[in-house]
């Protein structure tokens, strides 16, 4: 053990040897470069051609000292009483020269205080905008395009518009057709003129049912704060699927007491629809007794209403739909169903393919239909339903026709666009809102449909509810053949 102690303090002793000769051999090296350094400095100012360096130097020195001196000079000058008396004394000269002065006096003090308040409100704190969940479509072409996102809460436009905290919006195939497009142009137009809001992303949903949050001090509908109430929203009008929406004051209407919040949003945009279709019709509580109906897809949100109000009116009615859908449809009151799998026609099927069509056979062994109504877009042409109405009857289409301007191209999108200006411009000037293409929806045909639900004349009929996070489900729902009457999302 002494012995490993022993070479330890060798070791020791060797590194501290080494050590200060590196430490004397390293100050050597230093001292030897700053000698070489102020050598090389003192023969650079000694040398000749740094003269003219120097002169410069001195050359730059005078310079700035003459102008020091010309900046006090003009400084004293222009603070002095008697040259500013003169001064004063040329610019008020006569009466141009003060009025001159004076407009130039007003201006700077304007420019000032424009200046000073647009820096202030360029300083101002920016507030970060409250956000909400809203189901939207971000893009017209990708397959998976409709889903929740985050988009800013809503605020009143107008003296007369109303803020709705949303419980529930229903969606349906007419939201499909949208978010691949259907009237993107016409809407693009719309959104110029009025909001100038961004395309995308577009929100989804034509009904809903929710709570008034806020109400506009022009409003005239009677709507108060924490008002139970439903919204109708026509296609070329932001959708109602989000936490928050603000409507005018013509499209919404206290909801029917009798329903919640999920089954009175399954019917404003329907019901409407319905409405229409039926006047269209001529059919009424008084014309409807007796006649033959027939409505295509009675399970269609649409056909469930037509099929509850045309049998409480004492019409005979026939409807078609999934067998999936008979007891449903049946239980709703249609005297007749004739359900179906899958049929495919082309425009001249009925001549063809008589035969060979269960649906078309079902139709020809019936007597004839005083209106038929066709609630869903279909596949095939519907020409041939003519050949089952009376020569005094009539067919009713209640879907959304495609649009023209959807397929215009540069030069007819242009004079398109001047129409569209030229039509918001007379109706300013007669202080009314424009309407585009579409079922006519209203308050009063809200309160109509509220009156039928709460005297029991209209049940609501709701197919699946489903959370925001499954809006892609319940888009897919509505698309296809399983789906009876409306398709919901929640927002509670």
């Amino acid at each position: 053990m002494d012995e490993v102690v022993f070479r330890a303090s060798q070791s020791l002793d060797t590194l501290k040897v080494q050590a200060g000769m590196a430490a004397e051999n390293s100050m050597r090296v230093v001292r030897q470069y700053s000698d070489e350094a102020r050598q090389q400095a003192v023969r650079a100012i000694r040398d000749p051609a740094f003269d003219t360096v120097r002169e410069t130097l001195r050359n730059i020195w005078a310079s700035l000292g003459r102008i020091a001196g010309s900046v006090s000079n003009f400084a004293n000058q222009i603070t002095d009483p008697n040259v500013i008396q003169e001064q004063l004394a040329f610019i008020f000269r006569d009466e141009i020269s003060r009025n001159n002065a004076f407009f130039v006096l007003i201006g700077l003090g304007f420019g000032t205080t424009g200046g000073f308040l647009l820096g202030l409100w360029l300083a101002r704190p920016h507030l970060a905008e409250p956000i909400m969940k809203a189901v939207a479509c971000v893009s017209y072409k990708d397959s998976d395009n409709v889903t929740i996102c985050q988009t800013n809460v809503p605020h009143l436009r107008s003296s007369s518009d109303i803020l709705v905290k949303v419980r529930a919006a229903s969606v349906m195939r007419l939201d499909d057709r949208i978010s691949h497009g259907y009237g993107r142009y016409l809407r693009q137009l719309i959104n110029r003129y009025d909001s100038f809001h961004p395309e995308l992303p577009l929100v989804l949903g034509r009904s809903c049912a929710g709570i008034v949050e806020a109400v506009g001090r022009g409003s005239k509908c009677g709507l108060e704060i924490g008002d139970e109430v439903w919204i109708a929203s026509p296609w070329y009008n932001a959708g109602l699927a989000s936490d928050y929406v603000v409507t005018p004051e013509t499209l919404v209407a206290r909801k029917p007491f009798l329903i919640g919040f999920e089954g009175a949003a399954s019917l404003p945009y329907s019901g409407c629809v319905a409405l229409t279709a039926l006047k269209t019709a001529n059919l009424s509580e008084h014309t409807t007794s007796g006649k033959r109906i027939l409505i295509e897809d009675g399970c269609s949100p649409v056909g469930c209403v037509l099929t509850q109000l045309t049998k409480k009116w004492g019409a005979f009615v026939t409807t078609t739909c999934h067998s999936r859908s008979a007891p449903v449809v049946k239980a709703l009151g249609a005297d007749d169903v004739i359900t179906f799998q899958n049929d495919s026609f082309t425009p001249s099927f009925f001549e063809v393919n008589i035969a060979q069509s269960n649906f078309i056979n079902e139709l020809t062994s019936r007597e004839s239909y005083d209106v038929i109504f066709i609630t869903t877009r279909l596949r095939y042409s519907t020409d041939f339903f003519w050949k089952f109405v009376k020569p005094s009857g009539t067919v009713v289409n209640t879907v959304e026709p495609d649009i023209d301007s959807d397929q215009y191209g540069a030069f007819m999108r242009l004079f398109y666009s001047m129409y569209i200006k030229l039509k918001k411009f007379g109706c300013f000037l007669l202080r009314t809102e424009p309407t585009w293409d579409g079922p006519h929806l209203c308050h009063l045909a809200l309160d109509r449909l509220a009156g039928y639900v709460n005297d029991g004349i209209l049940q609501t009929v709701v197919d699946q509810v489903y959370s925001p996070h499954e809006a892609e489900r319940a888009l897919a729902h509505v698309m296809s053949d399983k789906r009876i009457g409306s398709t919901l999302i929640t927002f509670r």
